[in-house]
């Protein structure tokens, strides 16, 4: 399913399918998951429903709950791939910042 043009309502609607997917196909029974995750019922209801909104705290807890929190940090891992052209791996800048143009002259506004 591609994101990029879906609502996030739908978004929620499609990762509270594939938990519920996941959850079955390890045969993982509700009362399981709250007891591992420390949840409570009403939350994996509200998620597995995808009409409200749960924290991104619960949501770790339903992945803890399941065994999958690896997932999530497969979300953002970094891939470098090294090349000798470029040397050895530069620092991240702290902040991004607009990049510097340059100075136009200066125009009393009488020039054309």
């Amino acid at each position: 399913m591609d994101y990029k043009m879906k609502t996030d309502e739908s978004i929620i609607q499609d990762l509270a399918a594939k938990f519920e997917a996941l959850r079955i196909r390890k045969r993982i029974k509700d009362t399981d998951i709250e007891k591992a995750g420390g949840i409570s019922r009403k939350i994996l209801y509200n998620f597995r429903k995808g009409t409200s909104v749960i924290t991104l705290k619960s949501f770790i807890r339903l992945l803890r709950g399941i065994d999958e929190l690896d997932r999530l940090q497969r979300l953002f891992e970094e891939i470098r791939e090294y090349s000798p052209l470029e040397g050895p791996e530069k620092e991240l800048p702290k902040r991004v910042r607009d990049p510097i143009k340059e100075k136009e002259a200066f125009k009393w506004g009488d020039e054309d």
